[in-house]
């Protein structure tokens, strides 16, 4: 008796490793003029991309974790050559500033962060590397933690060095409030569960460094 009940355990314990297995190897077949990107910020979005691709979007989208990543609030752009001098509200005073801030990924060994995963084609990709102005585009295929991929090519669009904030500039940067709540209400359309994954995997930001309004003008 004692026999059968071990081989009985043996095997439910390799049916059960087999299933876990299956379940986080999965393999994809990206179809032919198909490309994946990886959203992690307002990217994550649906409705954002929508109104990019200037389409209903009807492909599949699967939430997703990308190993080796840390988020953080670094990407930055410069507006000191801009043709206007821009200033913020803090309270009673308006102040200059010299960068914009938003989401980046930061390579970290060991750590992931929870994205959205969606398909475009070819085309649109164009339009997509438009949109992310300061970010370049880099192939992430092998690193989406749950899934593997054959037919095509999984990319996600990281800050380029030369817009990748400077913490040391702290206080000529700014943080708008109306992105933080363009990426957090994309975690919230998800779910709560998502929207505290993100929290949990994203460097915090100085609170300090937020603000609700903009203002410029030309400069003479």
């Amino acid at each position: 008796m004692k026999s059968i009940q071990s081989i009985i355990i043996i095997l439910l314990t390799v049916l059960l490793f087999s299933c876990n297995k299956t379940q986080n190897n999965t393999t994809i077949t990206i179809e032919d003029g198909k490309i994946g990107i990886i959203g992690y910020e307002s990217l994550m979005s649906k409705t954002s991309i929508e109104r990019t691709l200037k389409r209903t979007y009807q492909d599949s989208v699967y939430h997703v974790y990308l190993k080796d990543y840390n988020r953080e609030w670094n990407w930055h752009t410069s507006m000191k050559n801009s043709s206007a001098e821009w200033f913020c509200l803090r309270g009673n005073d308006t102040l200059p500033f010299n960068n914009i801030r938003a989401l980046n990924i930061m390579a970290a060994e060991n750590k992931k962060i929870n994205c959205m995963l969606f398909f475009v084609t070819p085309e649109e990709l164009v339009q997509l590397d438009k949109r992310e102005f300061g970010y370049e585009r880099i192939d992430v295929t092998d690193k989406v933690e749950e899934l593997s991929f054959k037919g095509g090519s999984v990319f996600v669009y990281k800050a380029k060095q030369d817009h990748t904030y400077d913490y040391q500039e702290e206080n000529t940067s700014v943080l708008h409030q109306s992105y933080i709540d363009l990426v957090t209400n994309a975690c919230d359309s998800i779910g709560k569960e998502f929207r505290d994954e993100f929290e949990a995997s994203t460097l915090p930001y100085n609170k300090e460094v937020v603000v609700s309004s903009l203002i410029h003008k030309n400069k003479e």
